[in-house]
Formats: structure tokens, C-alpha cells, sequence
């Protein structure tokens, strides 16, 4: 059974899975190697191994509390001849070659970005990466797109009021996703280039959460009286309005 955008799924063998953790289950090739990172109790690989999904999932996890409790879930769960946990920092868990998708998730964009520079080398052989950070997407867009990544889908999931992204990309041309874009590189970066292109539902809110956030911003630094204040402030109002460009076109008919 499947609920609405927000609240818990429930897969067929019963394994509850939220929203956003469905979303990337859904992403996960099928008979995949398939590697999580940051695993937290290992629920997505258990699900996985569960409805047959994947040849083999490794959870990977850096301290001990969590890497205990991932352990013990896979063994309470009965997957552990598919599913095996491992401790270690970030990719360091992996072989080269060893996974053929490697999903981060319910991190920091920033973190997300660390781990796969750091165990960039770890990423040979892998057909897919599925990202999910909580927060700067901007940064991971930035690496895939420097380091030959293509997007090739991106989602939003919206669960207990917050909007999560959901980012696959697979080798290939980096800038791909972001020609004949409607506004600036940088802009599409922060934005997302596949979610402006579909017109993604949640988009909207998306960008009303960005100008909110500016407008925030810039009533902090109305108060302020120095040159440097007065910078930040004209910045800020410059941000503000090339958002509320997007919103804009957003908001018009698509041709």
C-alpha cells in the first residue's frame, strides 16, 4: 500500500519506508550491487532485498552505535546473506569496481559532496549514484557536474512539511542537463535543471521557500548601517529579484 506524498509507505512485504526513502528505492536498478552510505538502520537495503531488487546491498556506516544497529536490523530481518554492513569512513567501505549504485542520503549537500571527492577513486565501476541531501543541493550538482556526472533525474519529495531532493545521475556529459535552460548556469544549479525543465509540481514551492528565505535575510540587514551592510543588503535585493523571476516563469503557461 502506498500513501500520500509526505506520509509512510508501506511495501508489499510490509517494510515501512517513508516517502523520501521510497523515492530512492524506486531509483535503485534492479539486480544491482547495491551500496548506501550512511546507511542509518539500513531500511532502504532491507526493503530492497526484500522484494528481490538487488544482488547484494552494503551498508556502510562510520561509528559503531549505528553500525551496530544497521547489523542488528539486517540480522532481525533475515537479509543478511544479501545484506552486509560494514564500518567505515564514507566510500572507504567500498572496493573499486565492487558497487554498481551507490546511494547517499539524509545528509548535508556539503557532506554529501566531501564523501564523493574524498572517495572519488571508489566510484569506478559505478553505473549510478542516487543522491539525497537535506540541504545545499547547489554543491552536489556542482561536483557531478565538474566531475563528469550526468543528472538524470531529479525529484522532490516533501515529508512532515520539508522538501527533499532526490538527484540520479550516471556518467556522462556534466553539463548536458543545463543547456537551453531559461536562466543562468548558476541559477539551474540552485534551482535544478531536470525539475525547471518538467515543471515539477513541487517547484513552486520550492522557490517560494528561496524568496522567503532572501526576504528574511534582508530584513536582518535592513538595520544595519555599514558599508558592508549596505553591500550585502543591495546583494540580497538582487538575489530576490532574479528569484522572483523564477517565480514568474513558473508561474506562466509552458509554450
Amino acid at each position: 500500500m502506498r500513501s500520500g506524498p509526505g506520509e509512510a509507505v508501506f511495501e508489499r512485504d510490509g517494510q515501512l519506508l517513508s516517502a523520501r526513502l521510497a523515492a530512492i528505492a524506486e531509483r535503485v536498478p534492479s539486480g544491482h550491487v547495491t551500496a548506501d552510505i550512511g546507511a542509518d538502520h539500513a531500511l532502504l537495503l532491507i526493503a530492497l532485498a526484500k522484494q528481490g531488487r538487488i544482488s547484494k546491498g552494503i551498508a556502510g556506516e562510520l561509528n559503531t552505535g549505528p553500525f551496530q544497529n544497521a547489523w542488528n536490523r539486517v540480522k532481525r530481518s533475515r537479509v543478511d546473506h544479501l545484506v552486509e554492513v560494514r564500518q567505515g569512513d564514507g566510500l572507504a567501505v567500498l572496493s573499486k569496481g565492487e558497487a554498481e549504485t551507490v546511494v547517499i542520503a539524509g545528509m548535508g549537500g556539503s557532506l554529501i559532496a566531501s564523501i564523493l571527492d574524498k572517495g572519488e577513486s571508489r566510484l569506478q565501476g559505478v553505473k549510478r549514484l542516487i543522491l539525497q541531501p537535506n540541504n545545499s543541493g547547489d554543491r552536489v550538482r556542482t561536483w557531478l557536474a565538474n566531475r563528469g556526472w550526468e543528472l538524470t533525474d531529479e525529484t522532490l519529495v516533501e515529508e512532515g512539511g520539508i522538501l527533499y531532493e532526490v538527484l540520479t545521475a550516471e556518467p556522462g556529459n556534466g553539463d548536458a542537463p543545463y543547456e537551453g535552460s531559461p536562466f543562468s548556469k548558476d541559477r539551474m544549479v540552485q534551482l535544478g535543471p531536470l525539475l525547471c525543465k518538467s515543471r515539477h509540481p513541487l517547484l513552486i514551492k520550492k522557490v517560494e521557500e528561496e524568496i522567503e528565505s532572501r526576504k528574511r535575510v534582508l530584513e536582518q540587514l535592513e538595520a544595519g548601517r555599514t558599508a558592508e551592510a549596505e553591500r550585502r543588503k543591495q546583494e540580497m535585493k538582487k538575489e530576490l529579484r532574479e528569484w522572483e523571476k523564477v517565480m514568474t516563469w513558473l508561474s506562466e503557461e509552458p509554450i
